[in-house]
């Protein structure tokens, strides 16, 4: 293999048997080779150094043969894809979709040349001689058509470009399904390199495993009209996929597959309301990344969310500033420690903490300042501390601004930016934000992570019915609704099940009277079928969540919607189509 010295230098650190990382600046050796395992390995070495914070130096180090070698070229764009992402930033989407373009075109040329009849009705893999190069680019060519999918959703917010994503999508599942084909094959592999196979495999079930687990989430309805055009989505064939993956040491996806498994398991089971996760899962997976990745924002960030999720919030806190403290160069990794502990201190009900963390999102990202905005508002009204006189200035300015800060993209509002609005817009009518703060970490799934703390559930409580004896005489039908709406919530957390129901029997009843939240409702009827599924109650559950999915056209509805199809799962139903 031929390698050749570069100027800028670090130490090689062996970690494990398999796997290589750059950590101490003291000499550097870049590989020029490229055979196929060698530029496989050089982007394993990358990977490590993306995760041990060294930004700078992946990128430079897959810049080298960018234009030459497949593996180097998607590395080299997966980095400016994760930068644009995160900075919004217009150039550097306008870079991502560049070196995106340039991608693509080195791996169709390692692409194997189709005949005219496997273009139109699809390749087989029975009976095909086919390089190994060949073999990896369409994997390549897969991860490629994604990333290209998500920059046209993010630099272009227009309907067509939406079109055209989503087609990007599918022909990329598609070839995911191709490259499994291949997998399957056994004359594919016939005197083949073991480690060639191995890491094709592992990228193969990778890619589907992550497709199958992200389509599982989706109502019935939608999944079978995806069936319809060839997809589609199984939880369980995905957790063994990217558990199967995960179990591959030395390939490039094992560590990968990890990630998407805590990611999982710590963000996406809670951001779409998709059941309980498995820490015990998470506990197993995460020492051996973290001994890979020590110093790492992103890993340091995993594990304070899963002590977050665990229930020990002072940890959590503790390692969120860690992930913080740990790097400067992509200062949107604070952006996500900052949302954390917001949410962290709010649990706790340190309102002014909360408010902070909104004050330095509002001023420092661009992802949704409406949000933001909001966010200072309502934690700035729920601190008691602040004379009210300030107080009251403070919150009328900030709520004047929420609805004028929202985004559009393709023509249409984002669901929780036109609820921020619509709540602001209220306050200015009514000068009421009762218990609007408990309310978010609600619809943030927060009580289904302090709400294992019964200490920290009877506080909420307390206060909760401190403030409703105070302000209860000026309070109208929607604050009485939200009131009872959320003392539910919490005695159910208490498992004191037949005064939660009251309490949602109480919002039920005066349905036809609320105004404003015409979301309690639906979501009262679903934590009624949360009580009656810990009752075991089964046939009553699914008569209730039916009953919640068919209210329309409400605040939030799609983030109830995934609440609704988790449940119905976790009983083995299907939700049913309308």
């Amino acid at each position: 293999m031929g390698e050749v010295e570069r100027p800028r230098s670090l130490s090689r650190i062996t970690v494990d048997s398999d796997t290589e990382y750059l950590d101490a600046y003291d000499h550097v050796t870049y590989s020029n080779s490229l055979e196929l395992l060698d530029t496989i390995a050089e982007t394993q070495i990358t990977l490590n150094l993306f995760m041990n914070n060294k930004f700078e130096l992946a990128e430079e180090r897959m810049a080298e043969l960018y234009d030459k070698s497949m593996y180097h070229s998607m590395g080299y764009t997966c980095i400016l894809f994760i930068k644009a992402v995160m900075t919004v930033n217009k150039q550097d989407m306008e870079k991502a979709a560049e070196a995106c373009k340039m991608s693509v075109e080195v791996i169709e040329r390692f692409r194997e040349k189709r005949t005219i009849k496997e273009t139109i009705f699809g390749a087989t893999a029975k009976g095909k001689k086919i390089t190994d190069e060949e073999l990896h680019a369409e994997l390549c060519y897969a991860q490629m058509l994604l990333i290209r999918a998500m920059l046209t959703f993010f630099h272009d917010d227009n309907f067509a470009s939406f079109i055209k994503g989503a087609l990007n999508i599918r022909t990329c599942y598609q070839t995911y399904r191709y490259c499994e084909k291949l997998m399957n094959e056994p004359s594919v592999w016939i005197g083949r390199n073991k480690k060639v196979q191995e890491q094709f495999e592992s990228g193969t079930r990778m890619g589907l495993g992550t497709f199958s687990l992200m389509l599982s989430v989706l109502p019935s309805k939608v999944l079978r009209l995806l069936e319809v055009v060839g997809f589609s989505g199984d939880k369980v064939a995905g957790m063994r996929d990217l558990q199967h993956v995960a179990s591959m040491t030395g390939t490039l996806c094992s560590p990968l597959a990890k990630m998407v498994l805590l990611t999982w398991h710590l963000i996406a089971s809670f951001v779409l309301g998709t059941g309980q996760p498995d820490l015990e899962v998470c506990k197993r997976i995460m020492p051996g990344l973290t001994h890979l990745w020590p110093r790492g924002a992103i890993m340091l960030f995993m594990k304070a969310r899963l002590l977050l999720i665990s229930g020990d919030i002072e940890t959590a806190i503790h390692y969120f500033n860690m992930s913080i403290e740990s790097q400067d160069t992509y200062k949107q990794f604070h952006h996500g420690c900052y949302w954390e502990l917001l949410f962290a201190h709010g649990y706790q009900r340190r309102w002014s903490h909360a408010a902070n963390y909104a004050r330095l999102l509002m001023k420092e990202s661009k992802w949704s300042r409406c949000v933001y905005t909001y966010l200072l508002c309502i934690f700035f009204a729920a601190d008691e501390t602040v004379d009210e006189a300030r107080r009251n200035e403070t919150i009328n300015a900030l709520a004047g601004k929420v609805d004028g800060l929202r985004l559009r993209i393709a023509g249409k509002s984002i669901p929780v930016e036109k609820y921020c609005g619509r709540k602001a817009k209220r306050f200015v009518a009514t000068q009421s934000l009762l218990f609007a703060h408990y309310e978010f970490i609600y619809f943030w799934n927060g009580f289904d992570i302090f709400g294992k703390n019964p200490k920290m559930v009877r506080g909420v409580l307390e206060d909760m019915d401190r403030v409703w004896e105070l302000k209860k005489s000026t309070c109208d039908i929607d604050d009485y609704c939200l009131y009872y709406f959320l003392k539910g919530v919490s005695l159910r957390h208490l498992h004191l099940n037949a005064q939660a129901e009251e309490c949602f029997k109480a919002v039920l009843e005066r349905e036809t009277s609320i105004k404003s939240f015409t979301y309690l409702p639906p979501n009262a009827t679903y934590e009624l079928a949360m009580l009656r599924i810990s009752e075991q109650q089964f046939i009553e559950a699914q008569t209730l969540l039916d009953k919640a999915r068919a209210y329309k056209s409400y605040s939030l509805e799609n983030k109830l919607h995934f609440r609704i199809h988790s449940a119905m799962g976790t009983m083995g139903c299907r939700t049913p189509m309308m």
